[in-house]
């Protein structure tokens, strides 16, 4: 048994309501609780983005989700890795497993499903001789509310990209779905998961790079970006199509230059799939179309101390 899903994530930042802010102009419903801001996507009853004030901006924490016979066969695991289990952080208290990863990232592991999600209709389209969608128009009203349905996946730094490969596979169970020459991983669930919901880039230093949040729709993925750009956020990367998990991607710093992501159509990996990693060359996984990659996605503004 292994980790089943990923659960949330706590950053800690320098200033709660920029976060708050943020969060909501991405569509999310972002509240204070607790002296921390908790943010989830409309129609689901999950935590999914926890900030907690602090500076400089870090990852706090990560949370994952397994059943009680994986929680009990991952303690076996971590403790035979040599790897000592914590008492949960004073400022979250949380039952599970606590613990360190190979790059010092906190992580906790408990027992826990993904909330639901809001389910959307068929995405109908048009293709030469099929015929989806008829008399009726398909692209939507340009006031359509947009919101993410779930935060789905993230992408951290990490200066060993092998150790944090072993450990994640060996002794948590996860899976490499994809690769990008030596430096990216792409990680799913062995229970079954989308392509990836965890990613690790090769950095200098850990930290936090995006994280991924579902829409409906390609139109979805281009008008909430536009809707970022008109509140002066800065664009990133995007609108374009990736090559190692397929998804349509658009991307958008936040107030202390991670990433968040819109994105939809991602490949699913089941657990009884005959799926086979393949490792692509960069001008290939970047994007099959769409603007080439920029010369600082994949800057590590946390190792500049510029976060």
């Amino acid at each position: 048994m292994s980790i089943r899903s990923i659960q949330h994530f706590a950053l800690t930042v320098p200033d709660l309501n920029v976060g708050r802010q943020f969060y909501n102009d991405l569509g999310l419903n972002a509240e204070e609780r607790n002296g921390t801001i908790i943010a989830h996507c409309d129609g689901r009853d999950q935590d999914e983005v926890i900030l907690i004030e602090g500076a400089p901006k870090h990852l706090h924490h990560v949370s994952f989700g397994t059943d009680e016979e994986g929680l009990s066969r991952l303690k076996q695991n971590i403790e035979a890795a040599g790897t000592k289990l914590l008492d949960p952080p004073a400022e979250w208290q949380e039952d599970g497993l606590w613990f360190r990863d190979p790059d010092d990232a906190l992580v906790h592991i408990g027992t826990a499903e993904p909330a639901p999600w809001r389910k959307d209709p068929p995405w109908l389209t048009n293709t030469p001789g099929h015929y989806d969608r008829v008399g009726t128009r398909g692209c939507p009203p340009l006031d359509i509310e947009i919101r993410p349905r779930r935060f789905a996946h993230m992408l951290l730094f990490t200066a060993d990209i092998e150790a944090k490969t072993k450990f994640f596979t060996n002794v948590l169970g996860m899976k490499v779905s994809d690769s990008v020459e030596t430096f990216i991983n792409f990680f799913s669930a062995s229970s079954g998961s989308d392509h990836h919901i965890l990613a690790f880039g090769l950095s200098s230093k850990p930290g936090f790079q995006h994280a991924g949040f579902e829409l409906g729709s390609v139109d979805e993925v281009g008008l909430a970006g536009r809707r970022m750009l008109e509140k002066g956020y800065i664009h990133c990367w995007g609108p374009g199509r990736h090559g190692p998990g397929s998804n349509y991607f658009h991307y958008f710093r936040d107030p202390w230059n991670s990433i968040s992501e819109y994105f939809c159509d991602m490949d699913y990996i089941a657990a009884d799939s005959d799926w086979q990693a393949q490792t692509w060359l960069n001008s290939d996984a970047a994007a099959y179309w769409g603007p080439e990659l920029p010369v600082d996605f994949l800057t590590n503004f946390e190792a500049l101390g510029s976060a």
